[in-house]
């Protein structure tokens, strides 16, 4: 009887000091391994949220500006950071017009378009960082601004043109059969990120739509 009361009692002891050690080791490594998940995800999420709207601006301006380009008919004007062009004449249905010429039917020209960076009020001419679509309608004599496309484009940070060592435009207008009369569209948008400051590149081209 004396001996199980000494066995009961020895069971009742309490941790070793190595066993001590090795339990903090186990939730000290444990408590690693959570954390590097933790902020690996945290990270990836971040990477990623980023380029989702209102940080990515630089993918929505190229997709509008390319979805507008092609529907344009020829390019009026353009410079390395603004373009004007022509879109087709449109019917009280938004069916495009055709006129009858010698060498067949052809659209007729409607609205000039100018996508340009300006600043917030949309002014022709002011400086600034953002994206702006103005239109001037037929038979008018000024263009109007209509839509602020995106914020914060900044085309001193396109990549460089290894052909110029500068920045690459914003637009580029190859009229020539080989390359179906394209427009090469650049856009650099920054967004301030938990801090830091991101920068977002995009790059496409548009073909317009009657060639």
């Amino acid at each position: 009887m004396l001996r199980l009361i000494k066995r009961t009692t020895s069971s009742r002891r309490g941790l070793t000091l190595p066993e001590l050690i090795v339990a903090m080791s186990v939730m000290a490594l444990l408590a690693f391994v959570i954390s590097m998940i933790y902020f690996s995800v945290l990270k990836i999420h971040r990477e990623h949220a980023w380029r989702l709207p209102p940080y990515d601006e630089a993918t929505r301006a190229v997709d509008r500006l390319c979805n507008e380009l092609r529907q344009a008919m020829l390019i009026e004007t353009h410079a390395a950071d603004w373009i004007v062009v022509v879109v087709p004449e449109k019917d009280a249905n938004r069916d495009n017009i055709l006129t009858l010429t010698a060498e067949g039917y052809v659209l007729s020209q409607g609205d000039h378009v100018a996508f340009y960076l300006s600043d917030d009020t949309g002014t022709i001419g002011a400086e600034g960082n953002c994206l702006w679509k103005a239109v001037q309608p037929q038979g008018a004599t000024g263009f109007t601004p209509s839509v602020k496309v995106a914020e914060n484009i900044h085309p001193e940070l396109n990549p460089t043109d290894p052909n110029t060592g500068l920045p690459r435009d914003m637009f580029t207008y190859w009229p020539d059969e080989t390359r179906l009369w394209g427009v090469e569209v650049w856009c650099t948008s920054t967004a301030t990120v938990g801090q830091e400051t991101r920068t977002q590149t995009a790059h496409s081209e548009a073909y317009l739509r009657n060639l």
